[in-house]
């Protein structure tokens, strides 16, 4: 069985907390899918996240939409989902890599000064874990061209992801975001219900965006803020 720890960056505590999930639909707001590589299935797999909504942007993935021009494809969307390959701090597009430790650094920031609150990564060690790195939160937090300038929460996996399962965790995930459970809680139910055993999730977001669901979140957190917490499983 898959245990999740939690961990703050600057302070480390370890406690459970329990939430309270609601099974109202969530309200209407942006969605947005990014497939990385053509021909492997990815674009199958944002689908299957996006077909439980009315989304908005549903494109091939390349660099200028999670870099330069973020203001008009991912920071234009409420939720954004990336499918295709990755590393740490890394996805692997069309024409080339993003680096998440530098995306913020054009005139458009990193995400959520416009408007986006989630990312959710379906693709490998994107999330890395205290278990993985020691300073799990630095390439979060580097203030000049982070990604968290405003945004509440990315989610994904801090282990290999299998495609062998990407669209059953997908659409897992995408069912129990629509229907308002909590955004972190309902990545690691998908992982824990569809996934393989040695696939392990993270979640990485501001602290005061711990309970947030997608029908009803906090405030968007300070762009200068560096303070984060990961939740993670082993």
């Amino acid at each position: 069985m898959k245990t999740i720890k939690l961990l703050f960056a600057f302070s480390v505590f370890f406690f459970f907390v329990l939430f309270l999930t609601f099974t109202i639909n969530a309200v209407d707001r942006e969605e947005g899918g990014y497939a990385g590589q053509k021909g492997q299935g990815h674009d199958v797999v944002i689908y299957n996240f996006l077909k439980h909504f009315n989304y908005e942007q549903y494109y091939w993935g390349n660099k200028h939409q999670w870099s330069y021009n973020n203001n008009n494809r991912v920071d234009a969307m409420d939720f954004a989902i990336f499918a295709g390959h990755g590393n740490r701090w890394l996805i692997a597009l069309l024409d080339g890599n993003v680096s998440l430790t530098t995306a913020g650094s054009s005139s458009h920031k990193g995400y959520g000064d416009v408007d986006c609150e989630f990312i959710a990564l379906e693709t490998c060690k994107a999330v890395p874990s205290p278990l993985d790195v020691t300073n799990w939160y630095s390439n979060w937090t580097s203030e000049s061209d982070d990604i968290f300038d405003g945004l509440h929460q990315v989610l994904g996996f801090r282990t290999d992801s299998f495609q062998s399962t990407d669209q059953k965790v997908t659409d897992y995930f995408g069912n129990r975001i629509k229907h308002n459970y909590g955004v972190w809680e309902s990545w690691f139910d998908a992982i824990n219900a569809k996934a393989k055993s040695n696939e392990m999730g993270a979640a990485v977001m501001h602290p005061t965006c711990d309970g947030d669901t997608y029908g009803n979140f906090a405030a968007d957190p300070p762009e200068s803020s560096n303070w984060l917490r990961i939740w993670y499983q082993y």
